[in-house]
């Protein structure tokens, strides 16, 4: 069996929201293997997120244009 813990931060944008993360990350607290992600069809419709939402997964687990640090809704403070 498995736990999830689900942080509801609130950042004014994706760049913010990755640069904690990275803080976090280099801190030790987040894992190394794990990565920022815009969540996909799968998550959008089995967890029902939005595009405002932003999820921590596995880096092996997802495709790599998904991530937060590829620079989808980085750029223009989306």
């Amino acid at each position: 069996m498995s736990y999830r813990l689900h942080l509801p931060l609130d950042f004014e944008t994706a760049t913010e929201a990755l640069d904690w993360f990275d803080e976090a990350q280099r801190a030790g607290l987040i894992s190394a293997d794990v990565d920022l992600f815009h969540p996909d069809a799968l998550d959008t419709a089995a967890h029902g997120f939005t595009a405002r939402d932003l999820i921590v997964r596995r880096t092996r687990d997802r495709i790599a244009k998904l991530a937060v640090r590829a620079g989808r809704g980085v750029r223009g403070g989306r």
